[in-house]
């Protein structure tokens, strides 16, 4: 059907490109993203103006980017219908892993490259994505670039000490993040420990408040807000931390990792760098008014 809707548009085949400029060392293909973590590596690893041709339409809502909202704005964006990505006449088209089977084959009978992008649950993994993208694009250096501007924001949040302190990922719904997760990672690189695994929770798993008040963790990281975040019970937990995590620094890897190590960091920073006995590890009131501002 989609073909059938396809082969009645004169511009939804590609344009064919000249052997000679693909024979060329300097020639670099153009590229439309439908995956909104794949949106900000390659925001990165392309020359502008031109080789990204599009963005996914993710990148146009604030709420649900990966990238910063005056870079996403450089770029058209594009909803990934298969009208829309051949009008567009593009190299490559680089989606996520639960592309529909019919539209990448869609995409092979037309002639058009298709690379997918999974979840990268590990920063070594995040590292590989980025250095595939860049040799995508041509710009291997910008990949290193990028690498090493995460690794130094990874070795900025390091923590000073050798204490680590239980963390709770609280997502709306009492969600929580399993261990094999980038933010779990992320969270032991920063001093902390995966609170909800240490109880058994995997991906996903919820958490309900009924136990977070029975066994509370030393540090709440409100990732999004629904009433249960938000309980006036857990006021009464005074030896534990609530600090406000942006939900969007937990689903994608690449650049987004900087600012999530950033601000993790910023929370373990405000505690106190040996956890008390028992229960939720201790604290201070004091750190609970620095780490939510």
């Amino acid at each position: 059907m989609v073909l059938a809707a396809c082969a009645a548009l004169t511009a939804c085949s590609p344009q064919p490109k000249s052997e000679s400029k693909r024979d060329t060392t300097h020639y670099l293909p153009t590229i439309v993203s439908l995956n909104p973590c794949a949106d900000a590596i390659l925001a990165e690893v392309t020359r502008r103006p031109g080789q990204l041709l599009a963005l996914s339409h993710y990148s146009a809502d604030p709420r649900a980017a990966s990238m910063d909202a005056a870079k996403a704005a450089q770029y058209p964006k594009t909803r990934g219908t298969l009208e829309e990505v051949l009008a567009l006449h593009p190299d490559v088209v680089v989606d996520g892993t639960f592309i529909p089977p019919a539209t990448a084959k869609a995409y092979e009978r037309l002639g058009l490259r298709l690379e997918t992008l999974g979840i990268a649950s590990t920063v070594e993994e995040s590292r590989a994505q980025i250095r595939a993208l860049a040799a995508l694009a041509g710009n291997p250096a910008k990949g290193e670039a990028l690498i090493k501007r995460i690794d130094t924001a990874l070795a900025a949040a390091a923590p000073a000490d050798r204490a680590t302190i239980p963390a709770l990922v609280w997502e709306p719904g009492g969600i929580v993040p399993g261990d094999s997760t980038l933010i779990a990672e992320l969270l032991r690189r920063t001093g902390f420990t995966n609170f909800a695994a240490a109880r058994g929770l995997g991906q996903a798993d919820q958490l309900p408040l009924e136990r977070v008040l029975a066994d509370p963790p030393r540090v709440i990281l409100a990732a999004g807000s629904d009433r249960a975040l938000q309980h006036p019970a857990l006021t009464h937990l005074k030896a534990t931390t609530r600090a406000p995590l942006d939900p969007r620094l937990l689903y994608c890897a690449g650049p987004t990792i900087i600012p999530a190590a950033k601000r993790l960091a910023e929370v373990r920073r405000t505690l106190s760098p040996l956890p008390l006995a028992g229960g939720a590890g201790g604290g201070h009131v004091a750190a609970t008014r620095m780490a939510s501002k």
